[in-house]
């Protein structure tokens, strides 16, 4: 596995399968549910739609690169903006 940093934020990237993956952490359920909701919305505009698994006050995003064998410019793009949702600031 291998970790590189993409712009501000920090994102794990897995070469096999080629994926982004990150942990948001949230300090109350209301906050991990409106970011969830930020990111539907994102998947909306984008067309790209992370696989997600969440509890109480956590949201773990994976994006997987669209050929499978590489992470994208898309996948990339999704992940910065991910990061900068309104709901993530209350983190």
């Amino acid at each position: 596995m291998t970790t590189k940093a993409i712009g501000p934020i920090d994102w794990t990237e897995v070469e096999r399968p080629a994926l982004l993956r990150r942990r948001f952490e949230f300090p109350a359920y209301q906050h991990a549910q409106a970011f969830l909701n930020q990111l539907g919305g994102l998947s909306k505009q984008t067309g790209l739609y992370p696989d997600l698994s969440f509890g109480r006050t956590h949201v773990s995003v994976t994006v997987y690169g669209s050929n499978g064998a590489t992470v994208d410019d898309a996948a990339r793009e999704f992940a910065v903006r991910a990061a900068a949702l309104p709901a993530v600031t209350v983190a």
